[in-house]
């Protein structure tokens, strides 16, 4: 079989709780679970594959089709978000254009949470929920064979229809991360990717664990069970990305920390061993402290991005953060110490949180002085426990993220619900927040002082613009 994966172009994405504006010029990342699904099957399956990535590769519709009419694929795997949903239906709607032949397999995080919706929109001939890996691979095994319906529905994860939808009741979660191939990246241009806050000229994108035990409500993956790859994995990986002229890694682990131990065995085979890299890392305020963040610095890392939400307790307990002012003030404390750049995650706009307490969030920023800070509204998403909690205290009066996940239109945009402001006055008072943390004289000094190109330059330039003079509203 002729196996192609594509990520769809960008022209239909929801607008989430970060403006549009602050988006763009930020550059892209590899999505490494199609390069991972996509090893799997070559190295297991023994099935040569193709990728097409539209945005990073700046491909259109017209474009994408032309290419799939001069080399049509037996199979198409697609993995989206809700929030790129619309884009994947018209990827769907152009793959069956230009290769009527093809079948479609859709999986991605949409599908984990609503896989018996997707695969009953048109065009979706499989879906995969879960880890897709192996479950992929069996897939196209079954396909190639001819197999029938009880092999189908052996698969784990795996939704099919024959009129009727099909949906095994298992997902597979896999345990022995170190049994999965690394990430096909040869199957993209290393070079079409890039980010404005990187540090070096060829980024990458790693992840060496999965899962979060953290109970963040406003997180879809909330205290699910953690697995990690080992500190000798992931320096060959590393290795790889060396040789192939990576010089900034971004660990995309949504905590990284969360086993110190390992950390710290990590570190030291970098230090030790090598490869020298520059990497940035995601972090809890409470998994970090001084020997950790030490090692860190010691091995390349030089941000660490810390989600934060708020200044004010009541609400860090709302949101089951598991943190306090005491904990976060330390945690940016030991990280600037350490001598490693750090990165906040604020939000605005929680459910009975005051104007007032907004800008204590602001205040709370400032004090910390990362190197940047983002400004979120929230907002519940789907399935998530912030999303059931505001439907039974009435303040999201539907579910209509079930709604669209049935009937995904392109007039569809994302809400707020909150009954003390209106969707202007938080994106406004989110603004206010932006331009306040960046428009002190320090902020801007030091990011004059980081511009590696002129390209680099006007990016943030024009992001810059937008903060200032308050235009993410345009």
């Amino acid at each position: 079989m002729k196996v192609q994966f594509i990520v769809p172009p960008e022209t239909h994405s929801i607008e989430s709780s970060v403006p549009k504006q602050l988006e763009g010029g930020k550059g892209f990342y590899p999505k490494l679970g199609l390069l991972s699904v996509a090893a799997h099957l070559e190295r297991v399956g023994g099935y040569p594959t193709a990728s097409i990535d539209c945005p990073a590769d700046r491909i259109d519709y017209p474009e994408l089709e032309r290419r799939l009419r001069a080399d049509p694929p037996d199979l198409v795997g697609i993995s989206t978000l809700t929030f790129n949903l619309i884009d994947t239906m018209l990827t769907v709607r152009a793959v069956k254009r230009a290769a009527p032949r093809a079948q479609i397999c859709m999986g991605g995080q949409h599908v984990n949470l609503y896989p018996r919706e997707t695969l009953g929109l048109d065009g979706i001939d499989f879906v995969i929920a879960g880890e897709g890996e192996r479950s992929f691979t069996q897939l196209v095994q079954a396909l190639d064979q001819g197999a029938g319906p009880e092999r189908l529905d052996a698969i784990p994860g795996l939704g099919w229809k024959d009129g009727a939808l099909h949906l095994s009741p298992q997902r597979d979660t896999i345990t022995q991360l170190d049994q999965l191939p690394f990430p096909a990246r040869h199957l993209i241009e290393l070079d079409h990717y890039s980010h404005m806050i990187g540090k070096g000229k060829r980024i990458a994108t790693l992840q060496s664990s999965r899962g979060c035990p953290a109970a963040c409500t406003f997180c879809d993956i909330r205290k699910t069970r953690f697995r990690e790859r080992s500190p000798e994995n992931v320096r060959q990986e590393i290795l790889e990305l060396v040789e192939l002229g990576v010089d900034d890694l971004f660990f995309v682990d949504d905590t990284i920390t969360i086993n110190k131990k390992r950390m710290l065995a990590l570190c030291d085979l970098l230090t030790t061993r090598g490869p020298k890299i520059n990497f940035k890392i995601s972090a809890r305020v409470d998994t970090v402290n001084p020997e950790l963040l030490a090692a860190l610095k010691r091995a390349g890392c030089y941000r660490i991005h810390y989600g934060v939400e708020s200044a004010t307790q009541r609400l860090l307990d709302y949101m089951e953060k598991g943190s306090n002012l005491n904990k976060i003030r330390r945690a940016f404390q030991w990280t600037r110490e350490a001598g490693i750049g750090s990165f906040a995650y604020m939000m605005i706009g929680i459910p009975s949180e005051t104007y007032a307490e907004m800008m204590a969030s602001v205040d709370l920023a400032i004090e910390l002085d990362p190197d940047y800070a983002q400004f979120s509204i929230c907002t519940p998403y789907p399935k998530t426990e912030l999303y059931f909690r505001m439907l039974k205290d009435g303040h999201v009066p539907y579910d209509y993220w079930q709604s669209f996940s049935e009937n995904p239109t392109e007039d569809f945009r994302v809400r707020f619900w909150n009954r003390d402001f209106s969707e202007d006055q938080l994106r406004e008072i989110q603004a206010e927040c932006h331009q306040r943390f960046y428009s002190r004289f320090k902020v801007l000094a030091r990011e004059a002082l980081r511009v590696r190109s002129v390209g680099h330059l006007l990016s943030k330039v024009q992001i810059g613009t937008n903060i200032l003079l308050k235009r993410i509203n345009a």
